[in-house]
């Protein structure tokens, strides 16, 4: 079976899930509005038992997988992880935050091989200063442009990572002809949120924006959407419906499926309805897929999440995937 005839499976049979895996708390980037990578001690998830994780999220239903972390390209099992992923039909894509790690020991290609759909790279903004001060990364503009290089000589498709934050919220037409220019192949936007996870810190003055800032920036994402000059998967319906949650919450038309048919899986195997919330639903080792029928949410603007929720709300949700076609390009 392929990937794409494992996701219509899922879907027909009411089964479909997406989940992001956090692999370690490590990463060589140092955000100025994330806290990951203080933590300590440094955890990097067991072989063996993510091996393990991997089958049970596939049997759950899982069709699509995101790597992560802090820096999932600094786990040693990285491509054992791909591996499997790909054996058990998913669709995975490989997050990046530091270009260099893309450089070494030919990644790319390693990737590919391993069976790798999308690598997403973290991007922005253009501005090579203001990329090096804001990830701590001196010269990441260029490793970014050489990996990309690397990654175009393979099938893999590259994704630009834009974070909506103070320096581009007012400027993301800017920041999406640089990613277009760079050679990406899709772009995802990235709303801005504070965390209330205690494994996953995500802050700081960089998104510390006013209810109005996130209006202005969401409605600009939202022209460049419709505008179609740029490869964003972001849905425009699914930005609207983050921006009726943050204007008035009881307005929205598509709640999130965090928890039940959108997973984090953090690095102690724990399951936990997204990266913002603090709730442990189970182990992904011991849990059962009845453990995760818990009731939608509507308590955060988390873009992965919310973005794939407004796609599984049954008909209402065939216009968010109509808009989402771009996405689908990424699929083998």
């Amino acid at each position: 079976m392929s990937k794409k005839a494992n996701i219509v499976k899922n879907y027909l049979t009411g089964k479909l899930k997406c989940a992001e895996f956090a692999l370690t708390n490590t990463c060589i980037a140092q955000c100025s509005f994330c806290n990951i990578w203080k933590q300590q001690p440094k955890v990097f998830v067991d072989r063996e038992k993510a091996l393990t994780a991997i089958d049970r999220m596939a049997d759950f239903g899982v069709s699509h997988l995101t790597l992560t972390g802090g820096e999932p390209l600094m786990h040693p099992d990285i491509i054992a992880f791909v591996e499997r992923a790909a054996k058990r039909e998913m669709n995975n894509a490989v997050l990046n935050a530091a270009p260099q790690l893309l450089l070494r020991k030919e990644m790319p290609q390693r990737l590919e091989e391993a069976g790798a759909d999308i690598v997403s790279i973290s991007f922005d903004s253009g501005d090579p200063e203001v990329m090096a001060a804001s990830r701590k990364i001196p010269g990441i503009i260029e490793q970014m442009k050489e990996a990309m290089d690397q990654l175009k000589k393979t099938s893999l498709k590259t994704m630009a990572s834009v974070l909506i934050w103070n320096d581009n919220y007012q400027n993301l037409d800017e920041v999406c002809a640089r990613a277009k220019a760079m050679g990406f192949d899709l772009i995802s936007l990235n709303y801005p949120t504070f965390s209330e996870s205690d494994v996953y810190e995500l802050g700081g003055e960089g998104i510390n924006f006013s209810k109005g800032q996130v209006v202005e920036g969401l409605e600009s994402s939202i022209a460049l959407k419709r505008g179609k000059e740029y490869p964003i998967i972001n849905s425009a319906i699914s930005m609207e419906n983050i921006i009726r949650y943050i204007q008035d919450p009881a307005t929205v038309k598509y709640q999130c499926f965090g928890g039940r048919r959108v997973l984090f899986v953090d690095w102690f195997l724990d399951v936990r309805p997204c990266m913002q919330l603090p709730d442990k639903l189970g182990n992904m080792l011991t849990m059962e897929e009845k453990d995760l029928l818990i009731p939608p949410c509507n308590q955060c603007n988390m873009s992965w999440y919310r973005d794939f929720s407004a796609m599984l709300h049954g008909l209402k949700s065939v216009p968010v995937w109509f808009e989402s076609l771009e996405g689908f390009k990424a699929l083998k």
